[in-house]
């Protein structure tokens, strides 16, 4: 699923409806920031894995 916070939907969003129990969440993305951590806090700590790449922004 791509998600781009424009006409595919927000990001922040759309992992809140999916996250669920004990699942593993692979990002790919140009930026992650504390800020989106601190949103996102409630539904990343039911992840049992995460994994973050980071590429270069375009």
């Amino acid at each position: 699923m791509l998600i781009d916070n424009k006409k595919n939907g927000k990001v922040g969003d759309i992992l809140k409806e999916h996250i669920e129990k004990n699942c593993s969440l692979s990002i790919v993305s140009s930026y992650f920031t504390i800020y989106a951590y601190e949103s996102l806090k409630k539904e990343l700590s039911k992840v049992d894995e995460v994994k973050l790449l980071f590429s270069a922004p375009f």
